[in-house]
């Protein structure tokens, strides 16, 4: 098979949703069920429930005071006034430990006190899977781009499998830390793959679907977490551990299950291992191979001789039609490292842009599934709602990407997020004893949750066409890298909102709205076909970045409209 064919032109030719697509994009997306539940199981298993310090004898702190007392129990200290010497002594420390308005091994906080003075190694223990994440994108995407995506998702869940089903048994907080940065590690190799592997799994006016798809998957894994954790609540939080370890059992036989990305096969000369890809859709979609060969061919010769007849060409593969020039791909094998994209100006200007909005999107994200507890009302309601409100996002994702385009949809989503954001913090401020204002506030922030999820999986979409093929994980590498600067930040959100009640809502609105002016500088993807050089994205750079991007063009000697 030559090197030369369009990998979107055999996506087409193959029909985009047959059989063996469908077969390959279902696997990818049940990966997202352990890895969403995986990241935010940590909202059951780390639960920190009411509490106080554990009945204590005012006499073995002071016998040499023989009087009648009153006893005060706080959360971290005891408060003992004797009536008959007008005077008090507070301990201030739990001698004899806490009492839970639950039962004492619920969560991991509770099994080991993390409270009090110790509760701050919950938020670093969920800090170290983000920052396994961040390491995990640094390094397994760069491993995906090299060795292949299937290579890298397999190992990646088969270690995540391992480490989740030791951290069910592991007997102290040293250990689980330490688990728990590797585990973000393996969810982060894991995840990316799958999500590269879908993108390149149908043909450019197909991408904004395999991202609706993802997104749903994603959300369904959160929305079964809530039921699963309230079945386990009266267990030991290690049950629910090893629960949830057990949904990634299948990874020991994922081998057998799919294939290779065709792209990733084709951008590296592997072309043999290609054509069985290509051979093995065409017979279970109930196509000829040769039959699909000859259609890339011909559809290519006609692309290519309109091309040099006429230049730029319409292409209508959207329900707004797009202007470009016809480049056949996979003409060379061009290798990339990560260091590529720190060389050109704009190149890195653009990818500082959407670095910033990865940050904003991984912070409020995670920040509000994490204060789900603060939040007025049950708090397995709470949570299921504002997982399941991520549907709605998946919804607006599928009638807006590819009307729109990836830019306009999140700007508007990280508006909406900022916005309501806002003014549930402003509601909350007002509350006091009024449960409609409570009501009211939970209701805003599951609107902020609707925006900036819908925005978090929207930049996965529009950051995976901002890179040529051998660059685009590295790409994700970079831009997961800095987001997990957010997803650090995010667990210390519930202590923050302990002191400062507005804090957390104030941080996520500002930088939801910074982002959405940001995001107005950089080119729209929408119809454009996934670029396979740095050559050929500078070019593409040049052209459609910047403020001109929103409706006035420099260039006015070619044909350039756009119907946005």
């Amino acid at each position: 098979m030559e090197q030369n064919l369009d990998v979107d032109e055999i996506w087409r030719a193959l029909k985009p949703w047959g059989r063996y697509q469908i077969r390959q994009m279902s696997i990818m997306l049940v990966a997202n069920l352990p890895s969403s539940i995986n990241l935010l199981a940590v909202v059951f298993i780390g639960y920190r429930p009411q509490f106080q310090c554990a009945e204590i004898s005012p006499t073995n702190h002071n016998s040499l005071i023989n009087s009648t007392y009153d006893v005060t129990y706080d959360e971290c200290s005891v408060t003992m006034s004797y009536n008959q010497s007008n005077s008090s002594q507070t301990i201030t420390s739990c001698p004899n430990g806490y009492e839970y308005n639950a039962h004492d091994d619920i969560s991991f906080v509770t099994e080991w006190g993390l409270v009090c003075g110790e509760s701050i190694k919950v938020d670093i223990s969920q800090s170290l899977m983000i920052v396994g994440q961040g390491l995990g994108g640094l390094l397994f995407t760069g491993l995906s781009d090299k060795f292949g995506r299937k290579t890298v998702h397999i190992s990646s869940h088969i270690l995540l499998f391992v480490l989740c089903l030791v951290t069910a048994f592991i007997p102290s907080y040293i250990g689980f830390a330490v688990l728990r940065l590797f585990t973000g590690m393996a969810v982060e190799g894991f995840l990316l793959s799958s999500v590269t592997l879908c993108v390149e799994t149908v043909p450019m006016e197909y991408r904004f679907l395999a991202e609706v798809a993802g997104i749903t998957a994603w959300t369904t894994g959160l929305v079964m977490l809530t039921p699963l954790a309230y079945i386990m609540k009266a267990f030991s939080w290690r049950y629910l551990q090893l629960l949830l370890a057990l949904l990634s059992v299948y990874s020991l036989v994922e081998y057998w299950l799919f294939d290779e990305s065709l792209r990733w096969l084709m951008a590296n000369g592997r072309l043999d291992e290609a054509e069985k890809v290509v051979r093995k859709a065409s017979k279970m979609n109930k196509m000829s191979f040769d039959k699909v060969i000859s259609i890339v061919k011909a559809k290519m010769t006609e692309m290519e001789a309109l091309d040099k007849k006429t230049g730029p060409i319409l292409v209508a593969s959207e329900p707004d039609a797009v202007i470009k020039n016809y480049i056949p791909k996979n003409t060379e094998v061009k290798k990339y490292s990560m260091i590529d994209i720190l060389r050109d100006r704009l190149i890195l200007v653009n990818s500082t842009i959407i670095w910033f909005v990865w940050v904003t999107n991984s912070l409020t994200y995670t920040g509000l599934n994490l204060i789900t507890p603060t939040l007025y009302g049950n708090r397995f309601v709470n949570f299921f709602l504002l997982c399941a409100i991520e549907y709605f996002s998946a919804l607006t994702e599928f009638l807006l990407l590819n009307r729109i385009g990836r830019k306009k949809t999140l700007v508007m989503l990280m508006g909406i997020a900022g916005g309501s954001l806002l003014i549930s913090t402003l509601i909350s401020s007002l509350q006091g004893e009024s449960s409609a204002l409570g009501y009211l506030a939970t209701f805003f922030v599951l609107m902020g949750k609707y925006g900036i999820t819908g925005a978090f999986s929207s930049v996965f979409l529009f950051t995976s066409e901002l890179y040529p093929t051998n660059l685009r994980n590295s790409g994700y590498g970079y831009a997961s890298a800095f987001a997990r600067i957010g997803g650090v930040l995010a667990p210390f959100a519930y202590t923050f909102h302990s002191y400062v009640a507005w804090g957390p809502g104030v941080v996520f609105s500002i930088m939801c709205f910074l982002s959405a002016i940001m995001i107005f500088h950089l080119p729209e993807t929408r119809g454009r076909e996934l670029p396979t050089s740095i050559e050929e994205l500078k070019m593409w750079y040049k052209e459609h970045s910047g403020i001109q991007t929103l409706g006035i063009k420099q260039n006015k000697d070619t044909v350039e409209t756009k119907i946005n």
